[in-house]
């Protein structure tokens, strides 16, 4: 089979992590996979050297002639189905090959209910033309009309096969280092500035705790002087992005969330599957993946003082810490990726044939 996903590019961001992912294990399968990137030329995950990763920078001269790149690029490959990741790439990719009779698979990626009005419209009017929508939560596809919920897919994103492989954590939560994990973008959606002042209200009364935010982003500089006018450069740490996250989590002993709205984290999935606790905000793919005291603690989005009470209600009991991993660390079955890519496998199939 011949597919082909398109991406804004292979950045450090969660959708690129899926991609990379799933056409690794597709290429090893042995389909025929390219992923095109339209937008950015940067390259942070690494795909299997039998997957063609296209960059279409290097192809268009500007944005105006992109569409007309594309579709005529993919009309002279002839891919047996076309899979763009994301609302705007979607959007692009189903208007670039209106007409070429090329099947696509839309994947939408963040809760449509949090996009502005404009971008709601644009979603209503082209998506009818692609022949499915993968999501990945119940309360996504709900909020498309029948017509669109009719051919819709409820898909999870995949994590690395290295979690599997890993001794268990099960009864050891004493022997992780006493901090807070948080991994994603500093971006506003994220509000990590919610984490931070929660923190900062419970810090003085867990001297040995660490809160420490993965990722990078344009809010690097904001979130650094609101942690210098609380005073805690040493307990708030903001140490970039990294390739080991995975070893991170494993090092830790809660993981936080603070995301205005979400599609469904990649970073939650992949502490779940590592057995850490989850604190979270009332988002998109939590009702999926957190059951409210049993393997995490959901709170409302904004609310720094219940966020801040929850850290400290959990830092201070590992039993409870200790039973939130147990339930979680049993979940991560859902996640492998082989079991992913067969539910797009057998996806792919309905629709080619």
């Amino acid at each position: 089979m011949n597919i082909v996903f398109v991406l804004a590019s292979l950045g450090s961001g969660g959708a690129e992590r899926v991609v990379s992912l799933l056409a690794n294990k597709m290429v090893e399968r042995g389909h025929q996979v390219e992923i095109i990137c339209l937008k950015f030329n940067d390259v942070y995950y690494q795909t299997d050297s039998r997957v063609k990763v296209t960059l279409a920078m290097r192809q268009t001269k500007n944005r105006f002639t992109e569409i007309f790149w594309l579709r005529k690029y993919l009309k002279q490959q002839k891919p047996d189905v076309v899979i763009p990741f994301t609302e705007g790439v979607y959007c692009f990719t189903i208007l670039s090959l209106l007409g070429t009779g090329i099947p696509i698979i839309a994947s939408e990626r963040l809760d449509p209910a949090a996009m502005s009005t404009t971008r709601k419209v644009l979603k209503r009017l082209l998506l009818p033309y692609a022949d499915w929508l993968v999501v990945q939560t119940q309360s996504i596809k709900e909020y498309f009309p029948k017509s669109i919920q009719k051919k819709t897919s409820i898909i999870y994103n995949p994590v690395n096969d290295s979690v599997f492989n890993l001794p268990s954590l099960q009864g050891r939560a004493g022997e992780r280092l006493n901090r807070i994990i948080s991994v994603g973008r500093l971006y506003p959606q994220k509000n990590q500035e919610m984490m931070i002042r929660a923190f900062a209200k419970i810090a003085d009364n867990f001297p040995d705790w660490q809160l420490v935010i993965f990722g990078e982003g344009p809010l690097r500089a904001e979130l650094e002087f609101l942690v210098s006018s609380f005073k805690l450069q040493d307990r708030v740490l903001l140490p970039g992005r990294t390739e080991y996250v995975i070893e991170e989590l494993r090092k830790s002993n809660i993981f936080c969330m603070s995301s205005d709205y979400e599609g469904m984290s990649n970073s939650m999935i992949e502490a779940i599957c590592v057995g850490l606790p989850i604190v979270t905000t009332d988002v998109s793919g939590v009702k999926e993946l957190v059951e409210n005291g049993k393997n995490g603690v959901v709170v409302p989005c904004g609310d720094v003082d219940k966020l801040g009470k929850t850290f400290s209600e959990l830092m201070s009991n590992e039993r409870l810490m200790e039973e939130y991993s147990r339930n979680n660390y049993s979940k991560k079955e859902l996640f492998r990726i082989d079991t992913i890519v067969n539910q797009w496998e057998q996806l792919l199939n309905e629709i080619i044939c």
